[in-house]
């Protein structure tokens, strides 16, 4: 397939959003901000819905009162069974009353903003009152609501109330009536606030109905809507602002940690060191950790190389005394040629799994002591077969330590070949069983330790001696294994003037 040279516009695009995807800043931010507007949008929602209660509450309040006024204002004539006002009450001064209240004058095309009339609870539910004819008398001895069509009201479908409890709710005009049916269309399905009162004269029960236009509650609905999403994006506004100035703090630490790993890996650095926050401290840790863990890797390889070495040099001495004792016509001991060649193996397999093992905290079986002691001793004897000295064991069977097999014999390997080396005619090992400890002291009659500061001999290169062969290893890695082991050596001086390495080996 021919190429064109164009990249496809999902390939340019998939990276950047998955670099936002994964960026933690941007994670941040979408989660703050999803979850604050869910608090305000869902704060908001509560605050309007007992914002608009308490408007429609108030005005339920003033409607209240407005009808208390009009029940103690009318009075049911005898004769027309019709409700007017009572002789007490003026009705100039009453009809300004309901005009300061805002109750309308008359039907219109605009509609009445403030309504109120009387309607009897039982069948057929005529008028017996309006407030736009507060003082209506009869003529020609008929009811002048008997033909109600022909007046100007508005009227709601409302439950005949059966006790004092009052009525107050949103209702949609049923019929509108009215001489201009242009008003009629208008008005017909109009939203009330509709208050409704049950009232009692004589034998008779009435429904005092006020209706209210709900367009001051809409207005006021409207206004309360926008000063709500107002208020919604200036606190996002606001949250988002607030929240880069958090993530630039909150995040500082990443991004210094962060420039600290780039210097160690142009190697301006060795480890993580500036102090950061708790919640930072294990990464911190674990960074160290592993750095660590990869230097110690390249130490571990280095010293194994040194240790090998060290370690070869008894089996190939014994090697090289058995050669030499056949050249003087001697008989070659087979077996103990292969038991030291098995060994040199031995030695090469440990130290290479040393070099990459180093799990210092797995349990370790108990070995027993004494039977590697007495092996190492008889391969000595016969490496230094041309020294006279003894080699005394005081191990019982029972004296055993948490310490790996080979392990032992690297460390007993490396400390009887010193005894052997720097003694003069006397060897003993000794071991005794401590509390959580078993002690072994391997003393000679040599020239002994230096006075000064003779734990310097445990480090690797450091020499007692430097006009003898070696590498001055020997007792650094003896001390290294004793240690990762959980136990420690101390080089005193021996009950016979001579050298003493004691050795606290964990049981």
């Amino acid at each position: 397939m021919e190429e064109t040279g164009f990249t496809p516009a999902g390939s340019i695009k998939k990276p950047i959003i998955s670099n936002v995807i994964n960026s933690l800043r941007w994670r941040q931010m979408v989660s703050s901000l999803v979850i604050v507007a869910t608090g305000i949008a869902g704060t908001g929602a509560v605050y309007y819905y007992y914002k608009y209660e308490s408007l429609f509450l108030a005005e339920s309040k003033q409607m209240e009162q407005d009808a208390y006024k009009i029940i103690g204002s009318i009075e049911l004539e005898a004769e027309s069974k019709l409700f007017v006002l009572g002789n007490y009450v003026d009705e100039d001064n009453f009809t300004e009353h309901l005009r300061a209240r805002g109750f309308s004058d008359t039907l219109n095309e605009t509609g009445i903003t403030y309504y109120a009339y009387i309607q009897e609870l039982k069948e057929p539910k005529g008028i017996y009152w309006s407030h736009l004819h507060p003082n209506e008398e009869p003529k020609t001895n008929e009811s002048p609501y008997s033909t109600w069509k022909k007046r100007d009201f508005l009227l709601f479908n409302i439950k005949p109330l059966v006790d004092d409890t009052p009525y107050a709710g949103i209702l949609e005009a049923s019929t509108a009536a009215g001489r201009n049916p242009g008003s009629r269309s208008k008005l017909k399905g109009a939203r009330f606030i509709v208050y409704a009162r049950r009232i009692a004269f004589e034998d008779d029960a009435f429904q005092l109905v006020l209706a209210k236009s709900t367009e001051k509650l809409e207005s006021d609905q409207d206004e309360l809507v926008k000063s709500i999403q107002a208020l919604v994006l200036v606190t996002t506004l606001l949250v988002l602002l607030a929240q880069l100035a958090g993530s630039y703090i909150v995040l500082s630490p990443i991004r210094r940690i962060e420039d600290e790993i780039k210097l160690i890996e142009a190697g301006e650095k060795d480890f993580i060191e500036h102090e950061y926050p708790s919640e930072l401290n294990p990464v911190k840790s674990a960074i160290n950790t592993l750095i660590n863990a990869e230097k110690g890797q390249k130490k571990r390889y280095r010293d194994a190389l040194d240790n090998l070495a060290h370690a070869l040099k008894t089996p190939l001495a014994a090697l090289q005394s058995s050669s030499e004792r056949s050249g003087e016509n001697e008989s070659i001991n087979q077996t103990y040629v292969d038991e030291h060649i098995q060994r040199m193996n031995d030695i090469v397999a440990y130290q290479l799994r040393r070099a990459v093992v180093s799990d210092h905290n797995a349990i370790v079986k108990l070995e027993s002591l004494r039977p590697i002691v007495f092996r190492l001793r008889d391969s000595l004897l016969k490496v230094y077969f041309d020294k006279q000295f003894t080699l005394d064991i005081n191990i019982d069977e029972y004296a055993r330590c948490r310490v790996d097999y080979d392990d032992l014999m690297e460390v007993f390997g490396n400390l009887l070949n010193n005894a052997c080396r720097f003694c003069e005619s006397k060897i003993a090992v000794t071991a005794t069983q401590d509390v959580d400890f078993l002690i072994v002291d391997i003393d000679d009659d040599g020239m002994g330790f230096p006075d000064n500061n003779p734990s310097q001999l445990l480090k690797r290169g450091m020499r007692a001696d430097s006009k003898t062969d070696g590498q001055g290893i020997g007792l650094a890695v003896s001390a290294e294994i004793v240690e990762n082991a959980g136990g420690k050596i101390s080089l005193l001086m021996s009950p016979f003037v001579g050298a003493r390495v004691r050795l606290h080996l964990p049981v």
